[in-house]
């Protein structure tokens, strides 16, 4: 069975909780795409452990875990993950397509969004749209390249001279030559060697011998490249086709597609975002939810559940069922809200999301109002939840027309309520 975890909003939905929940019945767990832009925070018996580019699966014993050919990777970062883990190279497998972040997509990101003044996106700076350019004009060095040197050679002297032309544009100094860029990659391929193969035909020989594989997406549908609120989106894409091209198998070998939203909306940097709350409410779900980014410690904006999303996130990732997190964070309100459709300027009422953003921003929410619930009705041991959390949970499944699957109330793993 070939699992698939989708953030449906943008990104931080708990991706991370999810797929290490889910991993204790899996053999393989996939990285499908993104970068170190990715946070995956994990709390395994009380200590947490931050991801970025380390599959979630990481933290379990005698599992295959594998970056796969739509990631791109940082090999310091990766190496930084690793040693922190301990002895878990065993474990790892990293795609030979997959593409390496070069210190100049590094350096080349700050410079681009510096240059982008008030209309800046939001990146992370780490690098991961300069690579992911690089990749779609056949200038990349994909991590199978460092195992021959006249490869490394040649994709480096291709490579460079473009690439040190746009930081000279955007005033950016720097130092970098072939020899010195030659050097790096041949320490990494030292570190590294033994975990590059080709992971397409590993995953699929693991299926034909009946593995359990779990596909585990970074960001969310609302950033994706295609579908996202453009141009404040990522460089991938997070969604279904996404996790079967970036893992290296047949889309229609996925049976089972879990969409993982909030019980609340968070969103990182610029862009529109009808149900923000900009008031005591939202300061209260950034601070009790603690939503502060975890690759840049940047607060999040807050805002109620948005049904119109989800409904797009739904109509092109497939979902099967939903997962909810967080929502033990809206526990003691007194009232919680789902926004179920949008008003434009002109009074219409909106149930799809827009590709205009413009006309997005001039959207106000319509509300359905819910009374809020008592944390202290709340018993997770024997799966027991006060009717007003079940009443919300009700009306977000019937209107998505999906069945929950996972409930998450806390960060630890044993903070879940399975619903079969």
């Amino acid at each position: 069975m070939i699992k698939t975890i989708i953030g449906a909003q943008w990104g931080d939905e708990g991706k991370g909780k999810v797929t290490d929940y889910l991993a204790e019945d899996s053999n393989l767990v996939v990285r499908s795409q993104g970068g170190n832009n990715a946070g995956h925070t994990i709390v395994v018996d009380g200590k947490k452990h931050k991801l970025h580019l380390l599959p979630s699966g990481i933290l379990r014993k005698n599992m295959i875990n594998v970056i796969g050919n739509g990631v791109v990777v940082n090999p310091d970062v990766l190496l930084r993950e690793l040693d922190n883990l301990g002895d878990v190279r065993g474990q790892l497998f990293i795609s030979d397509r997959a593409h390496i972040i070069m210190p100049y997509h590094t350096l080349l990101d700050g410079g681009e969004e510096s240059s982008k003044g008030n209309s800046k996106i939001g990146t992370t700076g780490n690098g991961i749209g300069p690579c992911y350019s690089d990749k779609a004009s056949r200038l990349g060095v994909r991590m199978g390249d460092l195992l021959d040197d006249a490869t490394i050679l040649e994709r480096l002297n291709k490579a460079l001279p473009r690439n040190k032309a746009l930081l000279s544009h955007y005033g950016v100094e720097n130092d970098l030559t072939v020899d010195v860029l030659f050097d790096m990659c041949k320490s990494w391929r030292n570190k590294l060697k033994d975990m590059i193969t080709d992971t397409s035909l590993l995953i699929n020989n693991h299926i034909v011998d009946g593995a359990n594989v779990l596909l585990e997406g970074a960001q969310g549908v609302h950033i994706d490249i295609e579908y996202g609120t453009y141009p404040f989106v990522t460089s991938s894409s997070p969604t279904t086709s996404g996790a079967a091209l970036g893992s290296g198998i047949a889309p229609n070998k996925i049976s089972e597609v879990v969409g993982v939203t909030k019980a609340y909306l968070t969103r990182v940097g610029s862009g529109p975002f009808p149900t923000e709350l900009e008031d005591d409410i939202g300061e209260l779900i950034r601070d009790k939810g603690q939503e502060f980014g975890t690759t840049t410690g940047r607060p999040r904006r807050c805002g109620w559940l948005d049904l119109v999303m989800l409904e797009l996130s739904n109509r092109i990732c497939g979902f099967t069922s939903l997962a909810i997190m967080k929502l033990d964070i809206l526990s003691d309100l007194e009232e919680v809200k789902v926004c179920v459709a949008y008003k434009d300027s002109k009074g219409s009422e909106v149930k799809h999301f827009p590709s205009s953003l413009s006309y997005l921003a001039d959207c106000s929410p319509v509300y359905k109002t819910f009374p809020g619930w008592s944390s202290s009705e709340v018993d997770i041991s024997k799966g027991i939840i006060p009717e007003e959390m079940k009443n919300f949970l009700d009306f977000v499944s019937g209107s998505l027309e999906l069945p929950i699957s996972i409930v998450s109330l806390g960060p630890g793993r044993e903070e879940t309520i399975i619903f079969q």
